[in-house]
């Protein structure tokens, strides 16, 4: 079990470094999926056509858009482009919120 920055063990069932990072790492690349995929709907594009415009494959874009890939910042900035989004936006969470 990785060890916390004090040199300490964490007890069971106590998140250490890595575990925290790894979940936000998950969330942001769920989050990002879904604002792009909300983004990309909204600017009446296909998966076919990012592929066309970005190069990146359609199965590619498929798992980001569900959360299943971390793309890199390359491929975010690629995308976040094609919607005409800053990638910051694609990273809040206001956009996938529906106004009450």
């Amino acid at each position: 079990m990785p060890e916390h920055p004090t040199g300490t063990k964490p007890k069971n069932g106590e998140a250490g470094p890595t575990d925290t990072a790894s979940g936000t790492v998950e969330a942001l690349q769920v989050l990002f999926g879904e604002n792009f995929r909300l983004a990309r709907i909204k600017a009446g594009l296909t998966q076919q056509e990012i592929e066309a415009q970005t190069g990146l494959k359609q199965a590619y874009v498929s798992q980001i858009e569900r959360g299943k890939l971390n793309p890199t910042l390359a491929s975010m900035v690629a995308l976040a482009g094609v919607v005409r989004k800053d990638v910051r936006a694609l990273l809040k969470p206001s956009m996938h919120v529906k106004p009450k």
